[in-house]
């Protein structure tokens, strides 16, 4: 039996100072084998290696790594895993290498990166372990991907940017599409129609109850320090909640 776990809550912040780039990153564990789907940005590193350590695992104890995409905020932290496979849909490797100019996320380096690490291709109805298998939910990026695992009694899906946050069941799309709005919805609707329980990329688990999103756990606050040390006045830290985000779509002519 599969048992999932969640080492870094994801969180969906914006600032037109730059983006935070907090996403989930997962540990399933099962029939013997330590899987981290998702790796996250460097910004979370030490929280990676805390996290981590409190399960009592290293870095090396880590045999599989599943990149449900390759944008620098789910994917930085991959070089830790120098023991571990790493599984990335084929299409997503291309797209990494040749991204949509317009996708500013989508950094060359990360594809240099995993030129040098043991890269293995995986897409839809590949079968990872027991009870833990791929689907493919492109739009967001080209070669998007998402795990569908049977944990307990539950059938769970860890989405990514698939599925970002809860607002995405009533937008029908991820806030941010850079490669295509029909494949986007299109694998909503399949995410919807592939598990009850749903773990997206920058936000908590939360279930569908009656067609509204119950979220079962994680923080509901986050502490941000800012420091004024030498400065004599302290900078002010400002924020804006929407109750509804409109998707930012940064499409190209597709080849």
């Amino acid at each position: 039996m599969a048992n999932l776990d969640v080492l870094t809550y994801g969180f969906s912040f914006i600032s037109p100072e730059g983006g935070f780039g907090w996403s989930s990153i997962s540990l399933l564990e099962v029939g013997g084998q330590n899987i981290v789907i998702d790796t996250g940005p460097a910004s979370r590193r030490n929280n990676l290696w805390s996290a981590l350590d409190s399960r009592g695992l290293t870095p090396e104890e880590i045999d599989l790594v599943i990149l449900t995409h390759m944008h620098w905020d789910h994917c930085q932290n991959t070089d830790m895993f120098g023991n571990a496979r790493i599984l990335v849909h084929p299409k997503e490797i291309d797209y990494a290498h040749n991204p949509n100019p317009a996708d500013h996320n989508a950094a060359k380096y990360i594809a240099d990166m995993m030129d040098k690490m043991r890269v293995e291709p995986i897409s839809d109805g590949d079968v990872v372990a027991d009870g833990i298998s791929i689907i493919d939910t492109p739009g967001h990026t080209l070669g998007h991907i998402s795990v569908v695992a049977d944990v307990g009694e539950e059938n769970i899906i860890v989405a990514g940017d698939a599925m970002p946050d809860g607002g995405t069941v009533t937008r029908k799309l991820p806030y941010n599409v850079f490669w295509d709005v029909n494949d986007a919805t299109e694998s909503v609707e399949k995410i919807l129609d592939s598990s009850d329980v749903f773990y997206p990329g920058h936000d908590r688990p939360f279930r569908l109850s009656d067609g509204q999103v119950e979220y079962l756990h994680g923080p509901t606050q986050v502490e941000i320090v800012v420091s004024n040390e030498g400065n004599t006045v302290a900078p002010s830290l400002a924020y804006t909640v929407h109750s509804v985000r409109e998707p930012n779509i940064q499409l190209v002519q597709k080849p």
